[in-house]
């Protein structure tokens, strides 16, 4: 079986108090891997160490077959990511916002990105600050959709989004994995949420994967 993101024994400590102890994740490629756990268990953690974006104390990282973050500049390449709390310039407009985001990746896909915006019901001259919880969430998503990247992070994409916007959301993604062959790698604490979704799943606890399935 061949991994898109694969870490063994990967150790960091944040303080006293939090530590990530001997992390072993395997996320198939062309799946939908949901991490689960409760908040403060170390998914947001995990997932900013496979990105690079923290540099762990010991173990391996590997993602799209490459080390990481020795290769973090060929690998976010093709990584598309929602953190979780968003990245949009609240000045931009919703047109603006894209201009942007676009000039920073060589795979953005105008068209799909067009499709995505009259999906969610963004409208170009909408400023971003002025947008709605559920209407960033979305914005933020297609941001990370229209990179066309082959590894899709999303940290909580749907926390505190009502209903409707979660469905929107979570339709996109399933749309986009079954025509790209994609693989995503989504956290969440919701498990009646990903238990529809995900073929794969890992719970986090106390700074350890205690399950992986």
């Amino acid at each position: 079986m061949t991994f898109a993101v694969e870490t063994q024994n990967l150790r960091y400590r944040a303080g006293k108090e939090f530590a990530l102890s001997d992390v072993n994740l395997h996320v198939p490629a062309g799946s939908i891997y949901g991490f689960l756990g409760p908040n403060g268990a170390g998914k947001t953690t995990t997932l900013r160490l496979i990105l690079g974006l923290l540099r762990a104390e010991g173990g391996r990282i590997t993602v799209l077959g490459q080390p990481m973050p020795h290769s973090y500049v060929d690998v976010l390449a093709r990584v598309g990511y929602v953190p979780d709390r968003p990245h949009v310039h609240p000045s931009l407009t919703v047109s603006e916002s894209m201009e942007l985001h676009a000039a920073f990746h060589a795979r953005w896909d105008a068209r799909w990105a067009a499709e995505l915006q009259g999906q969610f019901r963004l409208g170009a001259s909408q400023r971003v600050g002025s947008l709605s919880k559920g209407e960033t969430g979305e914005l933020v998503m297609l941001l990370a959709l229209a990179q066309t990247p082959d590894l899709l992070v999303l940290d909580e994409p749907t926390d505190g989004l009502d209903p409707v916007v979660r469905r929107d959301v979570l339709e996109a993604l399933l749309a986009y994995v079954s025509e790209r062959e994609a693989t995503v790698l989504i956290s969440s604490h919701l498990v009646h949420e990903l238990e529809r979704i995900c073929d794969w799943i890992g719970v986090m606890d106390r700074g350890g994967l205690v399950a992986e399935l």
